[in-house]
């Protein structure tokens, strides 16, 4: 097998045309052996095997540089690198991440788990560079170039003479299918004008080729390789390729659970049923536009992982994909809401931290009615520090004009946005990644709800969990950590309260609430430094609280990739650690 023999790129310098094509074979294979067992990216790593071997025969790793955009799609790339036995572990803790990072491999140039960076870093490698014979490569897909960062770069790019290969890896497909001019050029295969546009930027336009066929495309990267200046390699692929089922289904396949080779069990039907906090949000936005015939509905790329796809059948003209552009989305929002009219926008947590000045500048100083819907917020496991939503609560508390809630089961999610439509201010929902916790009420509430059984409701006021009034500890919790502390709240038994507002402003009845305590604990899903708990802390003390507290969260560090709970344990929230906590001051 030539795969295990190669511990560096240089390895397959000497390789035969022949040899090349059962490397690539062989890379495909053990990919979707290995990920349908493991769980991980998927159909984007099958699109790009024969770029990958193509790329690591051609460059010269010890004065070239190679980035990934977005990044899910190295995995090939990590097995030419040294790390092929440890990719039956990628995404676990302890173990290789599933994006590229710097101090994990010196072939890693550049850490990249959201889009659209690629060229950027790679104008600052090449203005970097010491070696006027260094390339500088970008692979970025027909999704990433849709961002305005990237248009950013292509256009700082002109007349730089700068030594950087563009490869436009163009599968029609980001994690659902693309939209947009630049998209309906590339689909409808209109080469004269994407060349034009290409060239528009002053960089060389070259292609299509044929990302699979090996021998062309190794061709094709020479001649890039041996020219100066911007340019780009324009290839076609097939996103999945080699796997059937995702070839056919892409979007499904764009990322594969563990264990997907094993049999469903015979008594999967006797389950608890399951239903992910994005489907609730897709069940709550058609009963909204059911009710209301002026909402609309925005997302920056990700129909399908955010729950819109049932609303976007349903409603095509009420629900608009703006590409991988969160800044866009935003500011579109909020021109959409000078009308009076309600926009429901959904990003996930880590990627509204690129819109951060759309919501300060457009939506909250001018106080408009934006409903945004932060999916993903806090530890999201696997997929580690790019994509966890640390920091969203911090980022978003501090903002005047803003009410930031925070469900802790799937009820109070559908409820909050019914709530949150009906308010003429900006509101942000944040909630998290994977299934609701109460799946088995939920299917009976949302069949019966009534928009009418809204008017008294109030996410503003906190909910008691355990209402131990005798208690000496007062347990005060947000969003997904209410979970987690319940489960450390079983022996204790200490007061519980739930605040599903976090903002400054939702801060006036907690006084009452906490007065008769000496200790609180709070728990959040949520960086501790700048966010619910210091604020809780600091809000408390002012008005004349003379208790202690405990703060607990994601300490001031960015957190590995790996299981939820281990990564809870790592930060020091674990329903284990909170009950430690509760039993020194119960």
């Amino acid at each position: 097998m030539l795969l295990k023999s190669i511990q560096n790129p240089s390895d397959i310098k000497s390789f035969s045309a022949e040899q090349l094509q059962n490397l690539v074979n062989e890379l495909r294979t053990y990919i979707i052996d290995t990920i349908l067992d493991s769980g991980g990216h998927f159909a984007g790593n099958l699109g790009v095997i024969e770029l990958t071997v193509a790329l690591h025969k051609i460059l010269n790793f010890e004065k070239d540089t190679l980035i990934w955009d977005v990044g899910h799609q190295s995995y090939a790339h990590k097995c030419l690198t040294g790390r092929y036995d440890k990719l039956p572990g990628i995404r676990s803790f302890d173990n290789i991440s599933g994006f590229p990072k710097r101090d994990e491999s010196s072939f890693d140039h550049f850490g990249t788990g959201h889009s659209s960076t690629s060229i950027s870093a790679t104008m600052g490698m090449a203005v970097a560079s010491s070696n006027p014979n260094a390339v500088h490569v970008a692979v970025i897909g027909d999704g990433a170039l849709t961002a305005g960062l990237s248009f950013e770069a292509l256009n700082n790019l002109w007349n730089s003479q700068l030594n950087v290969l563009i490869i436009l890896n163009d599968n029609n497909m980001g994690i659902d299918p693309n939209t947009g001019a630049l998209n309906s050029h590339l689909k409808n295969n209109t080469t004269a004008t994407i060349e034009s546009f290409i060239e528009f930027f002053g960089i060389k336009y070259q292609g299509p080729v044929d990302g699979h066929e090996l021998p062309a495309l190794i061709n094709a990267i020479q001649s890039g390789y041996a020219q100066r200046g911007p340019r780009l390699l324009h290839i076609k692929t097939t996103k999945g390729k080699g796997y059937l089922p995702a070839e056919k289904e892409q979007t499904k396949w764009h990322s594969a659970a563990k264990f997907v080779k094993v049999e469903t069990p015979p008594n999967v039907q006797q389950r608890s049923p399951t239903i992910k906090w994005q489907d609730v949000f897709g069940s709550a936005l058609i009963h909204l536009f059911e009710q209301n015939s002026e909402s609309i509905a925005i997302t920056p790329a990700m129909p399908s992982s955010c729950g819109m796809m049932p609303t976007m059948e349903k409603f095509p003209n009420r629900v608009f994909d703006v590409g991988i552009a969160e800044q866009h989305a935003l500011t579109f929002a909020a021109g959409f809401a000078t009308s009076g009219k309600k926009p429901i926008v959904n990003i996930y947590s880590s990627f509204l931290q690129r819109a951060y000045d759309q919501w300060i500048h457009d939506i909250a100083i001018q106080q408009l009615p934006v409903v945004l819907c932060i999916d993903r917020a806090g530890l999201v496991g696997e997929d580690g520090p790019t994509h966890h939503g640390s920091f969203d609560i911090a980022f978003l508390r501090c903002i005047p004009n803003t009410i930031l809630l925070a469900p802790h089961n799937g009820i109070e999610l559908f409820k909050q946005i019914q709530w949150s439509v009906n308010q003429d201010k900006p509101i942000a929902i944040r909630y998290p990644k994977g299934n609701i916790p109460d799946a088995s009420d939920f299917l009976k509430f949302e069949p019966q709800f009534n928009p009418l059984s809204m008017e008294e409701y109030s996410p503003l006021i906190p909910i008691w969990i355990n209402k131990n009034l005798d208690s000496n500890v007062l347990l005060l919790t947000t969003g997904q950590a209410t979970q987690i502390a319940i489960k450390g709240n079983i022996q204790i038994k200490a007061a519980h309260l739930h605040c599903n507002a976090l903002h400054p402003n939702a801060f006036p009845p907690l006084v009452e609430y906490t007065k008769r305590f000496n200790h609180i604990v709070t728990v959040e899903d949520g960086s501790i430094q700048g966010g619910w708990g210091a604020g809780i802390t600091q809000e408390l003390q002012e008005a004349g609280w003379s208790g202690t507290f405990t703060n607990l969260g994601i300490p001031h560090t960015f957190i590995p990739h790996g299981n939820n709970s281990k990564l809870y344990e790592l930060c020091g929230y674990s329903p284990s650690q909170i009950e430690e906590q509760l039993i020194k001051y119960h």
